[in-house]
């Protein structure tokens, strides 16, 4: 069976990889076609390693569309707005935001009060939506995909914005080619835009998230698919095999290992009570370390941070500040999308007393590896919470919830003490959100075997 999967970027590419190995394990013949743009200081490894580990893997470039390719991204760009102003006051950053698609002065009119009415109004999205049905399968890629052939198409993520990969699902289907959506991550079907392409068949990691995409994207429910989340699937069952001795990972971290710690992991980006993107998440972090330093019970308590690698400036103000319980490590940042790099990220929050950050997906890798996890819910980041995508963590049930610096040093402190208040929840979290629903199979497992079977249906 021929399997063609298309991304928008590579930098998404680590997150099908263990699907991609496993279906070519198999005995498939698999081409990955994406976006090989080098706008991001985020180097390629996951897909270096794949072509290195898979000879016969196939990696091949986007292609773009040539007719009016302004012309339909501006439609689509429309739509996506249109569908975020949905829920305006739940998505107030993107609401007033979206202009990040936008020539500014087109934006300025999209954005004004007469062009959201327009927007809201269901006859001019109607219309929007008809001119996006007229708009023709870009020839090219429909050359493209009719040379390879395949049996089954899978695209991701599909409704973010300048969302390339639609142009294959729509030339597939016009091929009579089975195609695919692909849920990227936990906050994609609820905090980006919407679909400008209909796929046959979507695989989604759990029940919160089908009904998610049933009912803010009109989803049939017969055509989505559970499998829990792929690339989690590690954590799930025999971590061992991930897991180094305590003493090697925290001198490779650079500190003492009798020392306790807690982990801080970074975010792209908090948002501030005005709704402004904040990047200064240093400065959350130095009071935390001050906190643990004047609590009594976790003065020796050091707190190791994992920034975000979209936002590696908070690294130098970190290094500046010369806090003597504060380590960086990675101390570039990186992101976890090789097994190397995966193993020391994983034994970050294995060998740490908590987990804490804001709204990360962190949390997820944590709750799987058992560990407590602390949400900072403060004044100046509270709206960061209000992400339309964190009610699933809140809902969960698993987070201790930390006002302000000194609440996560008093968290800190109940849990070297051996409280884990919110053990259960936790783990019956993991249980909803992440793992399989078959016994016995991986959640990759199971994904290879839905593809096969969408491909079979040629």
């Amino acid at each position: 069976m021929k399997i063609i999967f298309t991304l928008d970027n590579y930098l998404k590419y680590y997150s099908i990889d263990d699907a991609v190995r496993e279906l070519y394990r198999r005995g498939h013949e698999i081409v990955v076609i994406l976006g090989q743009d080098k706008e991001s200081h985020i180097p390629d490894d996951a897909l270096k390693k794949a072509a290195t580990d898979l000879p016969d893997l196939k990696i091949e470039p986007l292609t773009r569309r040539r007719i009016l390719p302004k012309i339909v991204r501006f439609i689509r760009e429309l739509l996506n707005y249109a569908y975020v102003l949905d829920r305006e006051e739940e998505r107030r950053w993107d609401a007033k935001n979206w202009g990040r698609f936008f020539h500014p002065s087109v934006w300025k009119v999209v954005s004004s009060a007469f062009g959201k009415k327009s927007l809201k109004n269901p006859l001019f999205r109607k219309i929007l939506r008809l001119i996006e049905k007229m708009i023709p399968v870009a020839p090219e890629i429909r050359r493209h995909v009719k040379t390879l052939q395949p049996d089954v198409l899978v695209a991701l993520p599909l409704i973010s914005g300048d969302s390339r990969e639609s142009e294959y699902v729509q030339a597939a289907g016009s091929l009579g080619i089975p195609t695919v959506f692909s849920m990227f991550s936990w906050d994609n079907i609820s905090a980006k835009g919407t679909f400008h392409s209909r796929p046959d068949r979507h695989i989604v990691w759990n029940r919160p998230l089908a009904e998610e995409l049933s009912r803010l994207h009109n989803i049939p429910s017969e055509r989505i698919h559970i499998t829990g989340a792929p690339r989690f699937h590690r954590l799930i069952g025999d971590v061992n095999r991930f897991i180094l001795p305590r003493n090697e990972f925290c001198r490779a971290a650079g500190f003492d290992p009798a020392q306790k710690y807690i982990l801080y992991v970074g975010s792209t980006y908090l948002l501030d009570g005005n709704v402004q993107k904040s990047l200064s998440e240093d400065a959350l972090i130095l009071k935390i370390a001050d906190a643990l330093t004047h609590n009594p019970q976790t003065r020796d308590v050091r707190i190791l941070v994992r920034p975000h690698p979209v936002n590696t400036r908070i690294i130098p103000a970190l290094k500046d500040a010369a806090r003597p319980n504060v380590t960086v490590f990675p101390s570039p940042g990186e992101l976890p999308d090789t097994d190397e790099k995966r193993r020391m990220f994983y034994n970050s929050i294995y060998h740490s007393l908590a987990v804490v950050g804001v709204n990360t997906t962190a949390f997820l890798e944590a709750s799987a590896l058992d560990r407590p996890c602390i949400t900072i819910i403060s004044k100046e980041y509270g709206e960061t919470q209000q992400l339309v995508h964190f009610h699933h963590l809140e809902e969960g049930g698993f987070l201790e919830k930390a006002n302000h610096a000194e609440d996560v040093a008093r968290i800190a402190a109940n849990v070297l003490a051996g409280t884990d208040a919110l053990a259960l929840q936790r783990r019956e979290f993991v249980r909803n959100f992440i793992e399989p629903l078959e016994p016995g199979r991986s959640a990759v497992e199971v994904y290879a075997d839905l593809v096969e079977q969408f491909g079979s249906k040629r």
